[in-house]
């Protein structure tokens, strides 16, 4: 039988050495992790709404005397059974700031372009643990701060636990998020090196990266995967200093 490892670390920290979980299917840090993606989820959501809500105002004489988009017409071909209803591709801000759409937002075929909204994506898979796990509580409202409001917390932790596609919620949290950056003209941060730093592993240096959104401080070594917490990391910088002040005080030994 295999040992049951964290599902989350093991999407957050791939090349990472797999970790048994401390309840159900996650660790503290995985869940922690995706906590905080949701929070950093609803903080670049809210500078999204202030960048349109400027350029709207900026742009408001210009951007009435326009024509309306063309609409799609309805196809009049007969509804075939089983056949998918293509989607029309979300591209720009005011997509990924739509009120939610109800229905399923999955894409089997593999041929959607653009992004849905955060809040239909949020109210999907909310909509889905509320009725299995939730269902004598009351529903959040379908928008964006209600649905996170929702999920961050005691809920979260629970779903972690139970919600064998978890993983595919944090992808997804993750690529909306991604989206947004990209209209916002954000770049998600860069790991830090830690600098003249060896991995106690593979012993390279300079070699083990910080995340700097990981709320936890784990060190990675990019080269052999060995991961590190916070507290293992000073550890190791103390062994590393106590390994060269003795180096330094048998030299000074050998030459008197």
């Amino acid at each position: 039988m295999s040992q049951p490892i964290c599902v989350l670390c093991a999407y957050y920290h791939p090349r990472a050495e797999t970790h048994v979980p401390d309840r159900g299917q996650t660790c503290i840090n995985g869940r922690r992790r995706l906590e905080h993606e949701l929070m950093v989820l609803g903080s670049s959501y809210r500078r999204l709404l202030e960048m349109q809500t400027n350029d709207a105002g900026a742009n408001d004489a210009a951007s009435q005397s326009l024509p309306a988009a063309p609409v799609p017409a309805p196809s009049r071909q007969p509804s075939v059974s089983g056949t998918k209803e293509r989607r029309i591709p979300l591209t720009d801000a005011a997509d990924l700031t739509a009120p939610a759409q109800v229905g399923s937002v999955s894409d089997p075929f593999g041929d959607q372009v653009g992004h849905h909204s955060v809040a239909t994506v949020l109210n999907e898979w909310v909509t889905a643990w509320h009725e299995r796990f939730f269902g004598n509580q009351t529903r959040p409202a379908p928008t964006v701060a209600a649905l996170l409001g929702w999920l961050v917390g005691v809920r979260m932790e629970l779903i972690c636990d139970a919600e064998e596609a978890i993983i595919d919620f944090a992808r997804e949290v993750h690529d909306v998020r991604a989206a947004i950056y990209s209209h916002l003209g954000e770049n998600k941060r860069k790991p830090q090196p830690m600098w003249g730093v060896a991995c106690p592993r593979c012993e390279l240096t300079s070699q083990l990266m910080l995340d700097p959104e990981d709320p936890d401080h784990y060190r990675e070594c990019a080269n052999c995967g060995k991961l590190m917490t916070q507290d293992e990391y000073h550890s190791h910088l103390v062994d590393l200093v106590e390994q060269y002040q003795a180096g330094r005080n048998l030299a000074r030994g050998s030459n008197v």
